[in-house]
């Protein structure tokens, strides 16, 4: 998903699909956005709503009024999500913006300038002018007896600055889930994803709707066409690799021919001197008159 540069905005474990052979699915992508999806006057910056993911596991740097956000809000609501099944229960249940500013202050203490300008949000500094809190070390304190290598993934998911957090592919190789780290199954998105509607403009439900169905229609036209090139292709190549075996069947069919007469040539020469000889020894046999 983040390697097709799709952000899906509201990682949850409600969206978060488990089946009993431990297969996981993503769902949801009712609130997914393309990363630099181009505009109408053909430059990328985007302007992302704040309004996105549940608030339990939305991210600082959307809860502060970023609209420049990346693919690191993802990062922590997994993040959350691991704190979830390390504790039981949900780690920031606010019940309010401001409210889940502070239950996570309160955890990761006040953020530093670097991680406020990190965040590219002129409303940060006025929203948390009120909140005061210092506790750097709330993780360790929050979850007291969890296994260090999940406790090192969980401080590097949640980290304030959307900067020094970590990404898919690092978290990919954490030890913490090394075991189940294998390279050639985890599907990477080598193509460039390009919507073909305007992401950047609301449309009417009627215009997403027909957009939608226009696209399944020309991708099943496309996939039957390249089916029937490759049926084409396929019999081609078929025909042209049985030509030499007919040939060598032909050549075959000559040889023996040849051998044949060849040998049936050689009979008659046979049968005819053997005819001869016999006809001279009556001859010679014969008694004189």
């Amino acid at each position: 998903m983040h390697s097709a540069n799709v952000i899906h905005r509201d990682m949850k474990p409600s969206n978060l699909l488990l089946n009993s052979e431990c297969l996981l699915k993503v769902a949801d992508f009712g609130l997914a956005r393309l990363v630099d999806a181009p505009k109408e006057d053909g430059t990328k910056t985007q302007v992302l709503t704040d309004y996105v993911a549940t608030r339990w596991y939305r991210a600082p740097e959307i809860l502060l009024g970023s609209t420049n956000y990346t693919k690191a809000v993802d990062l922590w609501s997994i993040g959350c999500i691991l704190g979830e099944l390390i504790g039981n229960k949900p780690m920031f249940p606010g019940t309010s913006t401001i409210n889940q500013i502070d239950k996570i202050l309160a955890i990761l203490g006040m953020p530093t300038k670097e991680d406020l300008d990190a965040i590219q949000s002129e409303f940060a500094g006025q929203m948390l002018e009120n909140i005061h809190h210092g506790n750097e070390n709330g993780l360790d304190e929050m979850y007291p007896n969890a296994d260090p290598e999940a406790m090192d993934l969980l401080k590097k998911l949640l980290a304030f600055n959307p900067l020094k957090r970590i990404t898919v592919e690092h978290a990919l190789e954490h030890p913490y889930v090394g075991q189940f780290h294998n390279l050639a199954e985890e599907i990477s998105c080598e193509k460039k994803i390009v919507i073909p509607i305007n992401d950047n403009k609301k449309m009417s439900v009627a215009t997403y709707r027909d957009e939608l169905y226009t696209s399944i229609i020309k991708v099943n036209v496309d996939t039957k066409k390249e089916k029937s090139v490759k049926k084409v292709r396929a019999t081609k190549e078929k025909k042209s690799s049985q030509r030499p075996t007919a040939k060598k069947k032909s050549s075959s069919t000559s040889s023996t021919t040849k051998k044949v007469s060849s040998a049936s040539s050689g009979a008659t020469k046979k049968t005819s001197t053997t005819t001869k000889k016999a006809a001279q020894a009556d001859k010679t046999k014969k008694p004189k008159q």
